[in-house]
């Protein structure tokens, strides 16, 4: 599954609490060239990215995990 794939299975499937999760990214800059961002924030789902609250929009390329209330691995870049 593709990280687009993920996020709107967990925004969209009963079986999940989108708000649950974080997303770990490419940012390049930021320690180890990595942010993450908590799905809470995240105010739409694009077709090529997805938007946060500071209005940037981040590739779905760049993600590298998703991790949920634990902070456990939900999904990982192959």
């Amino acid at each position: 599954m593709r990280p687009r794939e993920v996020l709107n299975m967990l925004k969209w499937h009963p079986d999940y609490v989108f708000e649950e999760y974080t997303v770990v990214y490419v940012h390049r800059g930021a320690p180890n060239d990595e942010k993450s961002v908590s799905c809470k924030d995240i105010e739409g789902l694009e077709h090529s990215d997805f938007l946060i609250e500071e209005g940037t929009h981040i590739p779905y390329h760049r993600v590298l995990r998703i991790l949920d209330k634990e902070g456990k691995i939900f999904w990982k870049k192959p």
